[in-house]
């Protein structure tokens, strides 16, 4: 067990926190610590990120009715097309969309992901 803080012991001397409960959060703590769930919240992160502008759940819930091309997302939000395609940058970067090429013009298809699943449940 580490060594308690004043205010730690101060709640467990007054019966207020347990040392069992304390040692239980720094073990569950640990396991929050290691490289591989570090690298599954740097995933985290970067979704939270992606998913946190108003712009970009717009366009990511007019992708999940169909596929759409950038200019289709410009005139549906009334933003300019440098806009439009830095939201959509930083979205495919989060591996939330997929882009495919038809002559001069990009396409944009969303991708299940259960931050499609999150962005849906919040703002039904």
């Amino acid at each position: 067990m580490k060594r308690q803080t004043k205010s730690v012991q101060r709640l467990i001397d007054l019966n207020i926190c347990q040392p069992s409960d304390i040692r239980q959060a720094e073990v569950e703590a640990e396991k929050l610590s290691t490289p591989d769930f570090a690298a599954k919240l740097r995933r985290a992160e970067k979704l939270a990120g992606a998913i946190g502008d108003s712009n970009r759940i717009k366009i990511l819930l007019l992708l999940s009715k169909r596929q759409m091309c950038v200019c289709e997302l410009e005139s549906a939000l009334g933003l300019p097309q440098p806009t439009v395609s830095h939201h959509l940058g930083i979205l495919e970067q989060a591996d939330l969309l997929r882009r495919s090429r038809r002559g001069r013009f990009v396409f944009y298809d969303v991708l299940d992901s259960p931050a499609l699943d999150l962005v849906k449940g919040l703002t039904a």
